[in-house]
């Protein structure tokens, strides 16, 4: 059994727990036979959903930010299983060190809706302060995850929660997050259609 298929066989276990993939406990170099065994099983068309999270493990776990970089991107456009894309997109959120909320005008805004997009100039950002992978949450204003002020991810979703905003995002074909933003719970804030970008 070659190296792939032992690791996929120890990540099947770890899928059916419901836990997400442990974080790399550091990260290491990969030799140049190393990167082109993964690389390829990462972009191989009808390789096993399993082999292919682990190569994105172990290329995600490259101490070079390039070949980081290029698991997550690729690995979506390749992946067509959820258990796959589910893991590359929360790999890709806990890497972040900031949360862009990109919001639309593409239905004409009015009110508090307007004045927070012109206020923000379209983008809704904050520093990310925490982050708890086994919980599936990062903290975006305390040193812990709280509740008022966290994204919780979920499979192919992501919760938003800001005081009294809340929004709702759901990984598309496209590999973006799309859905709302509310601003605000009083009656003149609406759902403001917007992205958070994985990449």
């Amino acid at each position: 059994m070659n190296r792939i298929a032992q690791a996929a066989a120890a990540l099947l276990v770890a899928a059916f727990s419901w836990q997400p993939a442990d974080a790399c406990e550091e990260y290491r170099s990969l030799s140049t036979a190393e990167m082109k065994e993964f690389r390829d099983k990462l972009v191989e068309t009808d390789a096993d959903p399993l082999d292919r999270m682990f190569a994105f493990e172990e290329l995600n776990c490259s101490d070079n930010p390039t070949i980081r970089a290029y698991a997550v991107r690729e690995g979506l456009k390749n992946a067509t299983d959820p258990l796959v894309r589910h893991q590359i997109m929360f790999e890709a959120l806990m890497q972040k060190t900031r949360i862009d909320v990109e919001l639309s005008k593409a239905g004409k805004l009015k009110g508090g809706d307007k004045r927070f997009y012109d206020k923000n100039d379209g983008v809704y950002s904050r520093e990310v302060s925490f982050r708890d992978r086994a919980s599936g949450c990062i903290g975006i204003s305390f040193n812990r995850c709280a509740s008022n002020a966290s994204l919780i991810i979920s499979g192919d979703t992501v919760e938003y929660t800001h005081g009294a905003m809340i929004g709702v995002f759901k990984l598309t074909e496209q590999n973006e997050l799309v859905g709302f933003l509310r601003p605000d719970n009083r009656s003149e804030y609406s759902k403001i259609p917007a992205i958070i970008r994985l990449f």
